[in-house]
Order: structure tokens, then sequence, then C-alpha cells
């Protein structure tokens, strides 16, 4: 029996160098992953969001201007350039301006959210992987792979009609008007701005 504790004994310590051994290889294919991952930093995920606020920022600014461009006429076309009017749909389109520039930081920062997110669920999934692997060399390896795969660019989709609303209404509110000077205002809006009367001459260049 003493024979057969021994052999026991030496079968618990094999046991336990092979683990030691094992919680070896995993802090070593842990700290790959983290040398790895370490390329993931705030400045990284900034330059997420800050390339998609170079993407689209242009689109915003060129939809703004035209929406700028579509009042001016508006207001130039009615002879209202100075009036109360002005100052009303101008605090109007600030209004959409200041909100829809909200909208595309918020946009810009859910790609930098999004990387942020992608990258720490690839990083537990590699720990994971490892801890029931115990293979290290696989594990700096699937992080390599993984931390290119992250790095690619994003992809972007061009922005809507962001000033859609505010240019509609413009339109809108001149059918209604036009409506209304036509009938001596039986039909037309709630409320005459001014700005789509019977309008002044325009000339037009030949």
């Amino acid at each position: 029996m003493g024979g057969g504790g021994k052999g026991g004994s030496r079968g618990a310590d094999a046991q336990r160098a092979e683990e030691a051994a094992r919680q070896a290889r995993i802090r070593q294919g842990t700290e790959a992953i983290d040398k790895t991952f370490g390329q993931f930093g705030d400045s990284f995920y900034d330059q997420r969001r800050d390339a998609a606020l170079n993407y689209f920022n242009p689109q915003f600014d060129q939809q703004y201007g035209d929406a700028k461009k579509a009042l001016a006429y508006s207001l130039d076309s009615k002879g209202t350039t100075n009036s109360s009017i002005r100052a009303e749909k101008e605090a109007e389109l600030q209004r959409a301006y200041d909100q829809n520039r909200r909208d595309v930081a918020d946009k810009a920062l859910s790609y930098s959210s999004q990387a942020r997110g992608k990258v720490e669920e690839a990083r537990g999934d590699l720990v994971r992987t490892l801890n029931a692997s115990g293979d290290a060399d696989a594990a700096a390896n699937n992080a390599v792979s993984r931390a290119q795969m992250l790095s690619q660019p994003d992809s972007y989709s061009p922005l809507g009609q962001l000033f859609s609303t505010f240019v509609a209404g413009l339109g809108q509110q001149a059918q209604l008007e036009r409506a209304g000077a036509l009938s001596n205002n039986a039909y037309g809006g709630r409320y005459n701005t001014g700005l789509f009367g019977p309008s002044k001459a325009v000339k037009v260049s030949e």
C-alpha cells in the first residue's frame, strides 16, 4: 500500500506540474494578447471619431449652405430681407443647424464606441479561448489576426437630407400662402409669413 501511496503522490505532483505549466502558458498568451491590443488606446478611438467627422462634415456643410441659399432666395424674392420674418426664419434654421450638428457629432462618436466594443469583445474571446486551450502560441497568432481586422478603416454611408424638413417647410408655406393670395385668403395657411404672397418682379438675365 505504501508503494501505491507513492505512486499516487507522484501522479498528483505530475498533475500539479502540468497545471503550473498550463497557467504559465496562459499568462504568456495573455501578455501577448495585451501587447498586441495595446495599440487600441484612446487615441485609436478618437481617430475613429475624427475620421467619421471628416467624412460627414463636408456633406453637412453643403446641406446647410443649400438650406441658407433656399431661405435667402425666399426672403429676397419677397423683399423681406430686413424684416422680422427674416429673423424668425433664420432662428428656425439655426435651431435645425444646432440639432443636426449634434446628431452628426453623435453619429461620429458612435463609430468610436462601436470600435471600442468590438475590441473589448475580441480580446475577451481570445482570453476565453486561451484559458480553454492553454495554447499561448495560438493566442498570440490569433491576437495579431484579430487586431489587423479591427484596424481596418470604417465604411460610411452618406448623410440623409438633414435640412429637408426646413426646406420642405418653405415650399409648403409657399403653396399655402399662394393659394391664400389667389383665393382672397379663402384657402391657405393658418398664418402668413409674408414670404410667399404675390412676388415682386425678379429680373431674369437672358
